[in-house]
């Protein structure tokens, strides 16, 4: 692994390209502390571990739908929403604030 703060990959982005040559992946930082991370893309990578990743952030981002979230994991609809409690992601975004108007809206008409 290496190691690269963001101004250094700012003004020196070939030592992107000679990490991912190598077949390394790079730790970035911003004053010392991780900010994220740079990977040469790999079908193995696709296949255990960043596809799922993906796949979870698209639903958190409201891009997939619980069932095409699940077919992605290759799991059923059960065993997905059990995984998404565990790792504490909601199933449903929604304003509270704006469904109680529409209560309140109803009880007074």
């Amino acid at each position: 692994m290496n190691i690269i703060g963001i101004k250094e990959l700012q003004t020196n982005p070939g030592k992107l390209s000679q990490s991912f040559g190598n077949d390394e992946y790079l730790l970035i930082t911003r004053r010392g502390k991780p900010v994220g991370v740079a990977l040469p893309f790999s079908s193995g990578l696709m296949e255990h571990g960043l596809q799922p990743w993906m796949a979870l952030k698209a639903f958190e981002n409201g891009d997939l739908s619980l069932g095409q979230l699940a077919e992605s994991l290759g799991k059923n609809k059960a065993d997905t929403l059990e995984m998404l409690g565990q790792l504490k992601i909601p199933v449903a975004s929604y304003d509270l604030q704006e469904d109680l108007d529409a209560v309140e809206k109803l009880l007074a008409s």
